[in-house]
């Protein structure tokens, strides 16, 4: 007696069950002491390294900041000192009766 073999049906009923969000979820627990020490011990860790690098970055900065104000005030002595020293050439010069040497025609 063989009985030929029946095709499954195209689509089976599945068993489903409706859970209801809020009543299945069990209340959270409340994490706010440990959130808080979780979050100190986190912030003791990272402000050794925090401060560390804020000096390298402060210090980096006014290195460049002090090496940009001492070209200026070099630039500044520089052209200050040349025009003192022109102005005791000419002063010395005109003291002296000689004439200006700019003034000399080589004719």
């Amino acid at each position: 007696m063989n009985q030929p073999t029946r095709q499954p049906p195209r689509f089976v009923p599945t068993l489903t069950e409706v859970i209801e969000p809020t009543a299945s979820r069990p209340p959270a627990p409340d994490h706010g002491d440990n959130v808080e020490a979780l979050v100190a011990r986190i912030c003791e860790q990272v402000q050794p390294k925090l401060a560390r690098r804020l000096q390298q970055e402060s210090e980096q900065w006014l290195r460049a900041t002090l090496a940009q104000h001492l070209r200026d005030v070099d630039a500044r002595i520089q052209s200050d000192l040349e025009s003192v020293v022109r102005e005791t050439v000419m002063s010395v010069l005109k003291t002296q009766n000689r004439p200006d040497p700019t003034d000399i025609s080589l004719d």
